[in-house]
């Protein structure tokens, strides 16, 4: 009965899915595909073989490799914006002959295509509030209105 019930369903599937195919595109290939399922399904059914797949076995476990996963590949990836902006910026900087002693980057990664950079912090030494106040006015004009621009100059 198990038999006849799998045929069954398999051919009326396979009516159903020839049905919803265009008449004159794919033809060929869609009959194949539909042959090669209606013969692996009378196999199984003959065979009375179960497709069974261990999915403890291979599974990963979200919580144990999932959440380090991704939370390593967040911190390498603020590294490297941090790394790159800061470099672009002592660079920017240097040629106009502002030498900043620190450069922070604050960045928000909220998902995969979201990234975000939210501020740029520029430490001086106490000598250097014309400096600070120059540097903010040309990252200003560089950067994206988004991004916020601090100065901090130590005493």
């Amino acid at each position: 009965m198990k038999f006849l019930s799998t045929m069954c369903i398999a051919a009326l599937s396979g009516a159903l899915f020839r049905m919803l195919v265009p008449e004159n595109k794919f033809s060929k290939q869609i009959s194949m595909l539909i042959a090669g399922v209606f013969l692996l399904v009378g196999v199984s059914a003959i065979s009375g073989a179960e497709l069974k797949i261990d999915t403890e076995k291979y599974s990963l476990q979200a919580e144990e490799y999932g959440a380090d996963i991704s939370s390593n590949v967040t911190k390498e990836l603020r590294r490297k914006i941090c790394k790159e902006m800061s470099d672009k910026i002592y660079a920017l900087l240097n040629e106009r002959e502002i030498y900043p002693e620190e450069i922070h980057i604050i960045v928000n990664i909220s998902g995969l295509y979201s990234i975000n950079i939210t501020q740029v912090e520029l430490v001086f030494k106490s000598r250097e509030q014309a400096a600070a106040k120059a540097a903010a006015e040309i990252l200003g004009d560089e950067l994206s209105q988004d991004i916020a621009i601090k100065t901090e100059v130590k005493e």
